[in-house]
């Protein structure tokens, strides 16, 4: 398995981390290439650009990999910062829009009728239903991540489902 060697935003190449003598970068790396995809596909669902998901997954990955060795469950941590960048992402597009500073939206056309239903949801019932039927987590994952209760979980999931399912019907 090759080396995971980190790109710096002034795109250096950064050479593998030691930790207690011991060379980090190929547990990262097949951490790296297991999660990468699904990370991807978790915050396509939730923002609407691959290049949007790529950038939020690749800063959720840099967050990961600064606290690798104090990482209890790096897949919870990586999908928590997954889901917050998403989110973080889209308020900032909430307050740009709001003041006029956000570009046309695309062509209605060009997005698939799924995704536009689910933008049409409340942002925490969109995260749960993505999170539980694109993701594939449990209630107990998604209750984890999203830093709720599972009760909490299978309500927002129940609603989610009950608007989408209005949404479609129209």
């Amino acid at each position: 398995m090759g080396t995971f060697l980190a790109v710096s935003e002034s795109h250096t190449i950064v050479p593998p981390r030691v930790l207690d003598g011991r060379v980090i970068a190929a547990e990262f790396d097949e951490f790296y290439r297991a999660e990468y995809a699904p990370m991807v596909r978790l915050a396509r669902g939730l923002v609407d650009t691959s290049e949007c998901a790529e950038e939020i997954a690749q800063d959720a990955f840099a967050q990961v990999f600064e606290r690798w060795d104090r990482l209890d469950s790096p897949g919870g941590y990586l999908r928590t910062a997954v889901v917050n960048g998403a989110r973080s992402e889209l308020r900032k597009r909430e307050v740009r829009r709001r003041v006029g500073l956000d570009r046309p939206p695309q062509p209605a056309a060009e997005r698939d009728y799924l995704v536009d239903a689910l933008d049409r949801l409340p942002a925490k019932r969109k995260t749960a239903l993505v999170l539980r039927y694109y993701a594939g987590l449990s209630e107990r994952e998604i209750a984890e991540t999203m830093g709720v209760r599972p009760g909490t979980v299978k309500s927002m999931v129940s609603r989610g489902l009950a608007e989408l399912r209005e949404v479609i019907e129209k």
